[in-house]
């Protein structure tokens, strides 16, 4: 293999770790390539661990859209705050408690992180996720305890904003056009039209104009990146300045520079919300049931502490998620009780079964050891 080829390799094993997306538990990611059919696409297990896994973006043109939601990484009571357990990272002290509003004295955060007193709350996977969940921190900080519910409440409500969510897709698609194709341009170049010259023409001849050329389209992604963030994501300037300059020297990181905008775009709503909008009727329908039976049967092992405190604010924000999730189902025309009907027996043996994970069990009474002790339900007969 020559040094050329080697290069080359190299900048496509490059490339295609650009494509991969690391998204933590409780997150989820729709994809698509067209722009018009959206799949849901979870965190995988062969590439991941416990707190999350890898997506991938579609590799080739026109490139396709990737975009992220997520649970809300705290637990909200008008006691305290509390990190979850489908939090991205969860960094707690180690007496696994979070703070009272009264202790909270200062909200912060440095990148990635959530720091609430100079001690690191939680670890999130974007500046901009961090930087909402500190103003949020903020103003339930400076608030009395009856206007903390409102804000509690509302906070919930906001994260299936279906307007809104509409609203951030139409003025992505608007800032990004000339980006979609400036990106589109570079990979052909970069990909096809570099080696199609070389073979043909000889690497000596041609070098001088395929560097410029690549100068121009890393160039021109770069400055247009930095257009659209400004206008989507105004006070993020340190997160625009890093990618403006990775832009600048990686032509295979700049390929997905849209990827960047997009998946920041709707991070702060809830994936359920964000199916609503884009994903067919089944695959909401899919997906509403598997987060409404995670808030309905609450895992023990992620439930009741030896801290009643701990407990009761988990307790109480579990109770304002399912009541807005369940109000969000019933205005877009689902029945959550419909949805969470038992499932068909798979055999006449099968007499039981879990009503969190719907793994079915020969027994008619016990718990599901899987789901941290969840009481199994009984099956309906076939007959």
């Amino acid at each position: 293999m020559s040094d050329l080829q080697l290069l080359f390799l190299v900048l496509t094993l490059l490339y295609l770790w650009e494509c991969a997306c690391w998204t933590s538990r409780g997150s989820v990611a729709f994809r698509s390539w067209l722009g018009r059919r959206w799949r849901v696409a979870h965190p995988g297990t062969l590439l991941g661990n416990q707190r999350g896994g890898f997506i991938f973006s579609h590799p080739v043109p026109p490139l396709g859209t990737v975009l992220m939601g997520t649970q809300f990484p705290l637990a909200l009571s008008p006691e305290s705050v509390l990190v979850t357990g489908a939090s991205v990272a969860r960094q707690l002290d180690q007496n696994g408690s979070g703070f009272g509003w009264s202790e909270i004295q200062r909200a912060e955060a440095r990148g990635k992180k959530v720091l609430v007193n100079g001690q690191l709350l939680l670890k999130v996977h974007s500046p901009l996720l961090a930087s909402k969940v500190v103003q949020l921190l903020r103003s339930l900080t400076q608030a009395s305890q009856p206007e903390r519910e409102k804000l509690i409440r509302q906070a919930s409500r906001d994260a299936f904003d279906g307007p809104r969510i509409e609203q951030a897709w139409h003025d992505l698609k608007g800032q990004t056009s000339g980006l979609r194709l400036a990106t589109n341009a570079l990979f052909i170049y970069l990909f096809v039209l570099s080696p199609v010259l070389i073979w043909h023409v000889g690497f000596g001849r041609c070098w001088l104009p395929l560097l410029a050329g690549l100068l121009g389209l890393t160039c021109t992604i770069a400055i247009r990146f930095h257009r659209a963030h400004k206008t989507l994501f105004p006070a993020a300037e340190d997160e625009r300045f890093t990618h403006f300059l990775i832009f600048l020297l990686s032509p295979a990181t700049a390929i997905r520079a849209l990827d960047v905008l997009s998946r920041s775009l709707l991070e702060s709503y809830h994936p359920v919300a964000i199916a609503k909008v884009f994903c067919p009727a089944v695959r909401f329908e899919a997906l509403a049931r598997t987060y409404l039976r995670e808030l309905r049967y609450q895992s023990l092992s992620e439930g009741p502490r030896q801290d009643v405190t701990i407990e009761v604010a988990e307790r109480y924000w579990q109770a304002v998620s399912q009541r807005t999730l369940e109000d969000f189902l019933k205005r877009s025309g689902l029945d959550p009780e419909a949805l969470l009907k038992p499932p068909a027996p798979t055999d006449e043996t099968c007499l039981s079964y879990c009503p969190r994970c719907l793994a079915q069990f020969t027994t008619r009474e016990g718990v599901c050891a899987d789901c941290g002790g969840v009481p199994l339900a009984r099956l309906k007969s076939k007959v």
